[in-house]
């Protein structure tokens, strides 16, 4: 009779030491009292009250726990959770103790109440407690699984990720006949040593290892859970002998298979792996269950209603929405796109406009000695004229726009890295250019950046990235001490391992950067045996946490720059995600702004104009692109997230997880705030640009309204006009006007124009009266819904 398989079960441990060892797989630690250590090949952690890690398939670990401990351990069945997600690649980034997510809150809720059921397991209490182990499961997959690499920079071609598909679908259809080498480079038409070398860099191992691999995969799952002998289980999984499959497995588990089987079947029961809890432990448990419970019953019911004191306030230290990418500077000579950055920054207020390649080759320098800046000058005037600050990006940045982090729609012929000796001598020509015709103080005013093109390879020993800066520090210096020179734009979430490194490089060096600058796209990134693997994030404080573990990193190494900027940012690098024309994008950006007002000094949002990246397949009217105006010059949602952040007053009075309220302190008040929803599983696991419009609804976790209840407290007596400005799926959104329309592609142009009228706020206006100095306001937002209040005194004598 086979054993039988739970896709997760647990244990409590309270043991001082646990010895090093492996397992098949992957297991998540809970501490709920004292402290215990993690050792993971090289690395070490400590996990204190409430802390959780996994320790995915196959990595040597060794746990050394406190006196006091008392925690979990819940295993996860590999084999039977790579059959339900279709997948043998299941490698876990779930690690509290260095990084932040609000899924693990969630989590750890979930854990809470596995543990809670346990006591209850000989009751209806079972059922439960299998609903939440899945539960638990579909936190983890949707949140900290990684599969694929994500980079941004780093990108395999499509026809290498198609190689790499046949090549591990041979070996899956295969793995149980004795294949070679030679008979996988047959079928694919390659020689025996281009393909050897192709899987070594691919895949990370040789052919022979990928394949023992796989078989090892399969042959271990029969161990476990078979009664076959040895030599059945490898013959059947492709093992010419016993002998040869016991070599491969003690290159792994370090152990005979006999002696594994043994000591995991002994594990397994019951019985004898299931640590007895004294009545003290169980009642301290217990405890620290209603404890919890207790504090989050009491953080629900408190949020239902913001309380204000509007005589009590302090400065606004900032919203930092105050800059924008336009993109590569010279399409901003372009007509129809000076008329749209004059109608957003009439009414967003921004402030800075950042724009890159201005020292393109075709534009500016011959390529020897000749410099000419008169098409730069147009793009500056007319920034200047129109009341921009620019912010100017002095690499190159290729020209790309992206299906999905992977994809690319096109991409444009990449202009080679000037030589030292030629940018140094195009920087200076410009610098001398910039500051005799528009002045040193006008420049002081402006932001110049440089980025870590992967060319210069900033993180390495001969990298060449810092040589450059310091020339664009120098030559700027030269002309003002206040001109504001920084970079080099990492990605969080994606760099940040490697930070760490060059701040230390940095902070070492006799030139600092005045800023220092930073892009957010939510995707996570983990390196594993030398290979990065990335993931899309749906933290919904994504970028609050990033930044959070990115300034960490900096005090950690005394890298003490003067300003934090997001250069970009966006919850996605797709030109082709139809999100970005949603109300989910709207209640994103707002979202966002309200969580780091005051955290860091400047945001530039990705991106202004969908005409950046019009092409041949930008036949509809939206077409997932991430400007705040569509080609046609309509407004989306999230253009007016900015319009409402832009209405806010100079102080703060209250800023709470969806609202952030302001004031002038003379009788006015305006609040923004916002019923976002996060991304749900379905978006982690869906191509971005493979999302429909007409299932939208699916992408998101719930479509709960959020009830908003304001009391307003000291407020002076009398009348009070309070206006009400909302977006939301049945009301002003262009997708969703659209969308009555059966997303027609051909409008004629009364149509366009209707289009372009409706997708704007709806606007309510109401008369209060006030007499007891509490002003209160009670609204519904539905799901991904921005709102602002307008609350104004009307004097009457």
């Amino acid at each position: 009779m086979e054993n039988e398989r739970k896709l997760m079960q647990f244990h409590f441990i309270k043991n001082d030491e646990i010895s090093t060892h492996y397992h098949q797989n992957p297991e998540l630690f809970y501490v709920l009292k004292g402290t215990l250590e993690v050792q993971i090949d090289d690395a070490s952690f400590v996990l204190k009250h409430g802390d959780m890690i996994v320790i995915n398939a196959n990595k040597r670990h060794k746990m050394i726990g406190s006196e006091e401990l008392l925690g979990a351990r819940f295993e996860i069945d590999f084999h039977l959770l790579a059959e339900e997600l279709g997948t043998l690649q299941l490698l876990f980034w779930c690690n509290t103790v260095v990084d932040r997510n609000e899924a693990y809150r969630d989590l750890r809720k979930t854990l809470d109440k596995i543990l809670e059921r346990h006591f209850e397991r000989e009751q209806k209490g079972a059922l439960h407690l299998n609903a939440l182990c899945y539960e638990a499961l579909y936190i983890l997959t949707s949140n900290f699984l990684v599969k694929a690499d994500d980079s941004r920079f780093h990108m395999e071609d499509s026809q290498d990720r198609i190689r790499i598909q046949q090549i591990q679908n041979y070996i899956q259809a295969n793995y149980q006949s004795q294949i070679s080498l030679n008979d996988l480079a047959d079928r694919l038409y390659l020689s025996n040593a281009y393909l050897s070398k192709y899987v070594k860099k691919h895949l990370g191992m040789t052919f022979m290892e990928y394949l023992n691999n796989v078989r090892l995969f399969h042959a271990v799952d029969e161990l476990l859970y078979t009664k076959k002998n040895i030599t059945r289980i490898a013959l059947d999984n492709g093992f010419p002998t016993s002998a040869a499959f016991t070599k491969a497995f003690r290159e792994v588990y370090r152990e005979a298979p006999s002696e594994y089987r043994k000591k995991m079947q002994k594990e397994e029961n019951p019985g004898e792996t299931q640590t007895e809890l004294a009545e003290s432990e169980r009642t301290q448990i217990i405890e620290y269950l209603n404890y919890r419970e207790q504090k989050q019953e009491v953080a629900a019911k408190e949020g239902r209603v913001c309380r204000m004191d509007v005589t009590k306030y302090e400065k606004m230290r900032g919203i930092a929405s105050r800059a924008i990418c336009v993109g590569d500077a010279y399409t901003i000579l372009q007509s129809e796109v000076q008329e749209q950055l004059r109608e957003i920054k009439r009414k967003t207020g921004f402030r800075y406009a950042r724009i890159w390649n201005i020292l393109s080759r075709e534009e500016c320098f011959d390529g020897q000695d000749g410099y000419n800046f008169r098409k730069l000058d147009l793009v500056l005037d007319f920034l200047l004229e129109n009341g921009w600050t620019p912010y100017l990006e002095l690499g190159h940045k290729p020209t790309l726009f992206m299906y999905t982090p992977e994809r690319s729609v096109r991409e444009m012929e990449e202009q080679g890295m000037y030589t030292y000796d030629t940018f140094q001598g195009i920087i200076r020509a410009l610098c001398v250019h910039l500051a005799n015709r528009y002045g040193a103080e006008e420049l002081e005013r402006w932001y110049f950046e440089y980025w870590n093109d992967p060319k210069h390879r900033i993180a390495e020993e001969d990298g060449t990235y810092f040589p450059y800066f310091e020339v664009i520090y120098r030559t700027l210096k030269s002309i003002s001490p206040e001109i504001r020179v920084g970079g080099a734009g990492f990605i969080l979430g994606f760099e940040t391992l490697w930070c760490k490194d060059v701040f230390l490089k940095w902070k070492e060096r006799e030139i600092q950067p005045d800023f220092l600058s930073f892009c957010s796209y939510q995707y996570i990134a983990i390196y594993e045996n030398g290979k990065r693997y990335g993931r899309k994030s749906i933290d919904s404080s994504y970028m609050r946490n990033q930044v959070a573990i990115m300034k960490d990193m900096m005090k950690s190494t005394g890298f003490d720059v003067p300003e934090f900027h997001i250069d970009e940012w966006n919850f996605t690098i797709s030109n082709r995600n139809l999100l970005n024309d949603s109300c989910e994008q709207g209640a994103y950006i707002v979202k966002n702004c309200i969580d780091m007002a005051g955290d860091i000094d400047l945001m530039a949002y990705w991106h202004a104009l969908d005409v950046y990246s019009e092409y041949y397949d930008t036949d509809m009217i939206l077409n997932g692109d991430s400007g705040l105006i569509s080609r046609d010059g309509v407004a989306k949602p999230s253009y007016y997230a900015f319009v409402f952040l832009n209405k806010l007053l100079p102080n703060v009075i209250a800023k709470e997880e969806n609202l952030l309220a302001t004031t002038n302190g003379k009788g006015r008040y305006v609040i923004t705030c916002h019923n976002f929803k996060r991304l749900s599983s379905q978006y982690v696991f869906t191509e971005e640009d493979q999302i429909k419009v007409e299932d939208l609804n699916n992408y998101t976790e719930d479509s709960e309204p959020l009830k908003l209840k304001f009391v307003l407290d000291h407020v002076r007596n009398g009348n009070y006009l309070v206006k009400c400005f909302y977006i939301n799926r049945e009301n002003g959104s262009a997708q969703d006007i659209w969308k009555r329309m059966e997303y027609a592609k051909g409008l004629a142009k009364d149509e366009m124009e209707y289009l372009k009228r409706s997708a704007s706020p709806r606007v309510e206006m109401k008369n209060i009266v006030v007499d007891q100095e509490k002003l209160k306001l009670e609204y519904v937002l539905l799901e991904q819904e921005i709102r602002l209040f307008d609350i104004q005194y009307r004097y009457d004598f």
